[in-house]
């Protein structure tokens, strides 16, 4: 598999990471207020890893994507079990996870 295509699934997952979480957070439909601390959780369990995972594709470095995936997994699996467009999240998890392993596949080390 070229690289360019594996590094854009890593950039789609991101962005489409962050996307979601702008809706979890102001257009939400299932709740009407969200509050602080859920902002704050939400943004370390969610964001935070994208933005981890987009850097790792950037320099080329399968340790930052594992991380990035192990860190946003427990969230993201709780909102894969959850109704709604909101399971997305656990599909850009699972994209974190494809990453890597096509980054190991294609043999770019840690």
């Amino acid at each position: 598999m070229n690289l360019t295509i594996i590094k854009l699934i890593g950039y789609v997952s991101s962005l489409m990471t962050v996307f979601l979480w702008f809706i979890f957070i102001f257009i939400n439909p299932y709740a009407e207020v969200t509050n602080q601390s859920s902002i704050i959780i939400s943004m370390v369990m969610l964001v935070l890893p994208a933005g981890l995972l987009a850097i790792g594709v950037s320099l080329n470095r399968s340790l930052l994507m594992l991380l990035a995936f192990i860190w946003s997994f427990p969230y993201s699996l709780y909102m894969f079990l959850t109704p709604g467009i909101f399971r997305l999240f656990g599909i850009t998890s699972l994209m974190y996870l494809l990453c890597f392993v096509l980054f190991r596949i294609i043999k770019i080390r840690f």
